[in-house]
């Protein structure tokens, strides 16, 4: 196929996909101007570059390629041969499938166990593709501290540094890409003084704990890339980086050829190799690629170009009657803040409603916390539906996952922004919890339920607030149904008004209208019929719950629970169970030293559904559930397999008082206690039939 008609089935799939309307599920693609203006950037580079002069591509990938439109034009523009091309994006249902040029892949490029081959040119843009794990098909590359590059070894950068390694052991992880740094004799305001700027070193992630404290540091997706980046590149491989400036600055700072395209609109590209050391800017002037001496572009900052991705956190709604196809290529004017046109927030009116629904549950702010796999979703329900009568209400119900990029704007109120005839409008938007609130202020006689899961994940100070004040039982406010009319229209501020002359009703805050010039601000509430349920789970001995927020919840441990607990309908087999228990026990004594002991524990959902009965089925979901906890220990809760999870499992495994069916599973899986490999491999051949 013809490269016009490769061009031609691109922007018919642009044109369609950006037609999509809720910000969920819409998707970004690099538009033709821009796929055109980066191309000839590119080819200028390869022609006038001395050391990428004449230089060969046998194998390239696009890793996250979605409409594939910036790649097609970069190789056909370059004249480069595509039939060695990879196009790869985990997010199969919003990438261009039908373009006939390449071969499509879905390998998620956080994980570098999927990837196998070695590139000679790499096409990355991180904004554009990625499924679900990846917030509103962006991948967080959160900046926590700047890369340290450095040539040597990490004890010569201490050194180098002034800190002195006799009083640290220091252990490298090749497969996590991980530095541990621990101490048994430096406190933990010493070690926190020491090495907390230090957060990735040689991409690498840095750890440090003292002998009294939890374990600093995180796993990074910017680590992630790296390890798959590193192990595809060859030592003269090229990247191109379409990105902007601080993405660049995390992701690539060991790249010593840089050639970068400051371009009028949009994103910067990023030409890259490690041939030699250089570092040039470039700018279009008419039609000429020239250098810019101090990469600064007059008049203009790259982090202020109006780009829709960059509102992805505020977007709400795209206006229903915009030509929605024109989100491809047009043109946005550029304003001033004082230009910026300023809508008036408006108040839509809403029904009062007094049907009722009969509840008893006394419990308003209620948080449930455990290791995964003990219950406390279901126990939620279980309360919604017996104790709240909630069953056949789902409208009554707002259920949020919280994840890292959750954010106040989306929960509580935030600013959209619609395109109208060119011009750009600030409209307020509701979040979810706000819009739950409004819904249960209005129909007083019904419960209304919160349900926040995985509130580890984010700070509920940050994501809610402007509702800290307002949770606790006696800041609530109670509306007198008696007092409206049952089904009128009511405007929520003048309702609240009306609310708030009961002289029981004390309690609001104020907040302000967004994008309101006006000092005057709006009243919030919470009605006395909303309950927040939330679930927590334990994982690397997080505060997940802060102080302020303690005293306004009732706060329940749930721990895994045993056959007699629950009941034989529930836990479906005793010697499972007693396994699971055992299994448990020896975990609380090896960990005993540990602050938090009990967060190593297994919860008992994955063993549920193996029954009494001895055959084939159970005893496969036997070894999946065994599986699942070898993985956990050292994918998740990352324990050193020789010296503790290896002699859990030893012990548990050999120990006499197991029933004979367990014993007779434990046999035929014929396990070595002291590999972690054999014990993965040998479960999952019993377990997968597609495994060797």
């Amino acid at each position: 196929m013809s490269k016009e008609n490769i061009y031609s089935q691109i922007d018919t799939f642009v044109n369609k996909r950006v037609g999509k309307s809720r910000l969920h599920e819409i998707k970004f693609y690099v538009d033709t101007q821009t796929a055109e203006d980066r191309a000839n950037f590119t080819q200028w580079i390869f022609n006038n570059d001395e050391a990428l002069k004449n230089k060969k591509f046998n194998f390239i990938v696009d890793l996250c390629y979605g409409s594939g439109n910036l790649t097609s034009h970069i190789l056909f523009e370059s004249g480069i041969d595509t039939e060695n091309l990879v196009l790869n994006d985990i997010n199969t249902s919003d990438r261009n499938n039908t373009i006939e040029i390449g071969k499509k892949t879905a390998t998620d490029f956080l994980d570098s166990n999927q990837f196998e081959n070695k590139y000679n040119l790499i096409i990355f843009n991180p904004q554009i593709g990625g499924t679900d794990t990846y917030a509103k098909g962006a991948v967080d590359f959160k900046k926590t501290s700047d890369p340290i590059i450095f040539d040597g070894t990490f004890e010569q950068y201490l050194e180098e540094e002034g800190i002195s390694s006799s009083d640290i052991n220091i252990t490298i992880n090749e497969d996590r890409r991980s530095i541990f740094i621990h101490s048994d004799t430096l406190s933990k305001a010493n070690m926190t003084e020491l090495f907390k700027k230090i957060k990735i070193f040689n991409y690498y992630d840095v750890f440090y704990q003292s002998k009294e404290s939890n374990r600093e540091g995180e796993h990074t997706n910017i680590v992630k890339f790296r390890k798959t980046l590193d192990k595809i590149s060859y030592d003269d491989s090229v990247v191109i980086f379409l990105g902007e400036e601080s993405i660049y600055e995390m992701l690539f700072a060991d790249y010593s050829h840089v050639n970068i395209y400051m371009a009028d609109e949009g994103k910067r590209l990023y030409v890259l190799s490690k041939n030699d050391n250089k570092k040039v800017c470039y700018e279009n002037v008419e039609n000429e690629f020239i250098v810019n001496e101090n990469c600064k572009k007059e008049n203009s900052d790259p982090d202020d170009d109006l780009e829709i991705s960059k509102y992805l956190n505020e977007l709400e709604i795209l206006s229903s009657d915009e030509d929605k196809s024109s989100l491809v290529n047009r043109e946005v004017k550029q304003e001033s803040k004082e230009e910026k046109k300023v809508m008036e927030p408006e108040e839509i009116k809403e029904h009062f409603i007094t049907d009722s629904i009969a509840y008893a549950f006394e419990h308003k702010n209620l948080l449930l916390k455990g290791v995964p796999g003990t219950g406390k979703s279901q126990t939620i329900e279980n309360i919604i539906e017996h104790k709240l009568n909630l069953k056949d209400r789902p409208d009554n119900i707002c259920r949020i996952n919280i994840h890292s990029a959750s954010s106040n704007a989306d929960l509580m109120q935030g600013i959209g922004i619609n395109s109208n005839g060119g011009e750009i409008e600030y409209k307020e938007k509701q979040g979810l919890i706000y819009n739950h609130i409004k819904k249960a202020l209005f129909t007083p006689n019904q419960p209304f339920v919160l349900v926040l899961e995985e509130i580890q994940e984010n700070s509920l100070n940050e994501l809610i607030g402007d509702l800290i004040y307002l949770i606790e039982d006696k800041k609530r406010v109670t509306v007198d149904p008696s007092t409206f009319v049952n089904g009128e229209e009511y405007d929520y501020q003048e309702f609240i008004d009306k609310v708030l002359e009961d002289e029981n009703n004390k309690h609001y805050i104020e907040i302000p209208f967004l994008v309101d010039t006006s000092t005057k601000y709006r009243k919030m509430v919470l009605p006395d019929n909303l309950y927040v349920f939330c679930a927590s789970n334990y994982r690397d001995d997080k505060k997940v719950i802060e102080d302020n927020l303690l005293r306004r919840f009732d706060v329940v441990e749930i721990y895994p629970q045993t056959h007699e607990q629950l009941g034989k309908d529930v836990f479906k087999s005793k010697d499972v169970s007693d396994f699971l228990e055992r299994l448990n026990s020896e975990i609380l004594d090896k960990f005993e030293t540990e602050i938090h002991p009990d967060r190593y524990l297994v919860g008992h959902a994955n063993w549920l559904e193996i029954t009494e009965d001895d055959n084939e089925e159970n005893k496969k979901r036997f070894y999946s559930a065994l599986l699942k906890v070898i993985i956990e220990f050292k994918e998740i809760r990352e324990i050193d397999f020789d010296t503790y999870s290896g002699e859990i499992l030893g012990s548990v495994l050999k120990h006499k008082e197991l029933s004979e069916r367990i014993k007779a599973y434990i046999v035929d899986c014929d396990f070595e206690y002291k590999s972690y490999k054999e014990m993965v491999e040998k479960l999952q051949k019993k377990i997968y039939s597609f495994v060797n």
